[in-house]
């Protein structure tokens, strides 16, 4: 049954709606502290969807639900047309989900308004959404579960001289030693086959960031490494300010965020199942029957998911017991808005020697990236003459955008071109000699290092 599947699906979000009961959504500006020692940083997120402030768009939306709620349009909400109101926690699970699952149901006038005799208002029920953290910029972070082990087990592969150490000689060498990893055969040595049964990044990035609570990001827990949100800009600023900006529209972008610490912090933006979902939803909304097929107890759970009666009391808005196409289209396109501005930021931290190799963040080093292995290390300052100092490894910081939770952190790096993409079947950005399926010749002549990779640039000087 698809409802119950999503609602499951989106109770992912519980953990970050601690922070949607603190008033202090109301502030429209999302600024960060990153204290690290006796210095403080300051990420000022400037976010934007469709071009509009991220506020505005949610302000925009929130009237699109009272707009939709209000069928008898006299410009206020009764208690019955409140029935068509989602609940500001409704409102949140989006986060997760491709709709506004029929949960938390406001039972009352009572809940938005002072007084039960009143109407709710248009801007009543704004601010009911922001006192309530709805429309809100949700920030959650999670440790990188596996790094020390993961750490141990490029060390143990890599030093094949069994010095302790890993020489300049030996990570050149990193594509040969790594090979025999390589159990799935897919040319991508991946944290599991790392570590077996190791997953990657290993937990939900699900502990909200809130005004009343600082989170750790150091590795050794330590406290070395602090971010928290800040209610306001600080009188006397004398830290160092960033802005990152992320802008939404078709898909999530942003100018990569640069905050300059001990630690390592890399920022990036991918895709969310959000539009994939919705667009499932709307294919088995509108190929659904009006009603559930009587039958039996056992028979009603499998055939419910081709009834839409559980839509009937979110969206019948002329309140006559019957669904029309326009109800349904209408109601469809309101979640369409509401899903559309759902961000979350995934702050991701204690990354090691794992996060800094793979540097499109896919959960597997390629062949590119261990052939650059050194060079990657030498520009963190992890090396020393020809070894590397694995004590100076940095703590690495991953904050990934997205829209709705992440399939995955990996960051787009294969071509548009399309052969390139049918060929590039493990996603790494290059097509290797095993993928290329043309002749030898043919991939000599595209090779033009001759490094026996097809890179993006090679492919597109071809085209």
């Amino acid at each position: 049954m698809r409802i119950v599947l999503m609602v499951i699906f989106s109770l992912l979000v519980t953990a970050l709606e601690a922070s949607a009961q603190d008033k202090q959504n109301l502030n429209p500006t999302t600024l960060l502290s990153l204290s690290e020692g006796d210095q403080t940083r300051l990420i000022d997120l400037q976010v934007t969807v469709d071009k509009l402030p991220y506020e505005t768009y949610w302000t925009k939306t929130f009237d699109a639900i009272f707009d939709f709620a209000d069928s008898n349009s006299d410009g206020v909400l009764s208690a019955e047309e409140l029935r068509l109101v989602p609940s500001a926690r409704a409102v949140r699970l989006s986060l997760g989900s491709s709709f506004t699952p029929p949960v938390a149901a406001i039972q009352s006038l009572k809940e938005i308004v002072s007084d039960e005799a009143q109407k709710c208002t248009r801007e009543q029920l704004r601010e009911y959404y922001l006192n309530h953290g709805a429309g809100s910029l949700q920030i959650g972070s999670g440790q990188l579960a596996n790094t020390a082990a993961i750490t141990a087990a490029l060390v143990r592969t890599l030093d094949t001289d069994g010095d302790g150490k890993l020489s300049q000689v030996e990570l050149n060498q990193a594509e040969t030693a790594l090979r025999r990893l390589d159990t799935n055969d897919d040319e991508l040595i991946g944290a599991g086959e790392l570590v077996p049964n190791a997953t990657y990044p290993g937990r939900w990035a699900a502990r909200a960031l809130r005004p009343s609570t600082d989170i750790d990001l150091s590795a050794s827990g330590d406290h070395s490494l602090v971010l928290k949100q800040l209610l306001t800009r600080p009188a006397e600023n004398t830290t160092e300010e960033t802005v990152w900006h992320i802008n939404l529209a078709d898909q999530v972008t942003d100018r990569p965020l640069k905050v300059a610490t001990h630690s390592l912090c890399k920022s990036w933006s991918v895709p969310g199942p959000q539009q994939e979902l919705f667009q499932q939803l709307r294919e088995e909304i509108n190929n659904a029957a009006d009603e559930a097929p009587e039958a039996s107890t056992e028979q009603s759970s499998r055939n419910r998911r081709s009834s839409r009666a559980w839509l009937k009391p979110l969206a019948d808005r002329d309140l006559n017991g019957t669904l029309t196409q326009q109800e349904i289209d209408r109601w469809l396109d309101l979640q369409q808005q509401l899903i559309h501005g759902q961000l979350l930021i995934s702050v991701y931290y204690g990354g090691g020697l794992f996060e800094l190799l793979d540097t499109n963040h896919d959960a597997g080093l390629s062949i590119r990236e261990l052939r650059s292995a050194w060079k990657t290390l030498d520009s963190a300052a992890c090396t020393s003459e020809k070894h590397v100092e694995l004590d100076r490894v940095p703590n690495v910081v991953l904050f990934v955008v997205s829209q709705g939770y992440p399939d995955s952190l990996a960051r787009t790096s294969t071509s548009e071109i399309e052969w390139f993409q049918l060929m590039d079947r493990n996603r790494d950005g290059d097509v290797s000699r095993r993928e290329f399926t043309g002749s030898p010749a043919a991939f000599d002549r595209l090779d033009q290092d001759h490094d026996s990779l097809i890179s993006p640039s090679e492919a597109e000087k071809a085209n």
